[in-house]
């Protein structure tokens, strides 16, 4: 079975029951990786040898939500990248209309083609990523209204009160068995974000390291409020 959903009434037994699985499925050898809203997973991870990740401002560990993944073949992986950037940033900056859309579209090209990468599978490899704060400069330069606008808008997670969390290089593996992230010390606004760009991450690191592995996406409603990343849910 490819994907189960678990559902019920608060104190029925959710948790216990996925914890259950996950203990089972992993002594047979099977990887787990969990997205913790509420700090359900940290006293199993602990328990096992875990690798119990911190989200948060003040927390060491930071993702690059530019971040392409590695792989020896002539995939493509530029754009389907940028299709998750345009996913990410409408859950950080709200609704973006057909005009917005298309000039975030060209940003995010140039972006990363300032770094010398392109749709050209050989780019992708060996170039670094770019930044949140890279696109926010292209923005900024473009002569269309709506990239002033979008830039504005997203100048708090590069300048302003939010800067830090998610305009960084990762610093993050899954090389541990069960790995769970941690995002109960974000702020409530902040963790659909968080919530989208750690499941992009993982996706990122491992459709080419294929093994067997469990994710468990913890409170999924709060990512299947917004269409985009619902969409994305969906598509794991």
């Amino acid at each position: 079975m490819a994907g189960i959903a678990v559902v019920g009434k608060s104190g029925s037994g959710k948790s216990y029951l996925v914890k259950l699985e996950a203990l089972r499925s992993l002594l047979f050898g099977t990887g787990i990786i969990v997205l913790d809203p509420e700090n359900e997973y940290k006293r199993l991870s602990d328990a096992v040898g875990g690798d119990y990740i911190d989200f948060s401002i003040n927390s060491k560990a930071k993702i690059n939500p530019f971040e392409l993944s590695v792989t020896s073949d002539n995939e493509d992986n530029l754009s389907m990248k940028i299709l998750s950037l345009h996913a990410l940033l409408k859950i950080m900056l709200g609704d973006i209309n057909s005009a917005e859309e298309a000039v975030l579209d060209r940003a995010l090209i140039d972006t990363y083609r300032l770094k010398g990468i392109t749709q050209d599978p050989s780019t992708q490899q060996n170039n670094e990523p770019p930044l949140m704060e890279d696109l926010y400069k292209v923005l900024q330069v473009m002569e269309e209204p709506e990239s002033k606008a979008l830039a504005a808008r997203l100048e708090r997670y590069v300048k302003g009160s939010l800067a830090g969390i998610f305009d960084r290089r990762s610093n993050i593996d899954l090389n541990n068995d069960f790995t769970a992230f941690s995002i109960r010390n974000l702020q409530d606004i902040l963790r659909p974000i968080a919530m989208f760009m750690i499941l992009d991450f993982i996706w990122t690191k491992v459709k080419y390291n294929l093994k067997k592995r469990i994710l468990i996406l913890d409170e999924a409603w709060t990512l299947m409020q917004y269409p985009d990343s619902a969409a994305f849910v969906y598509s794991l």
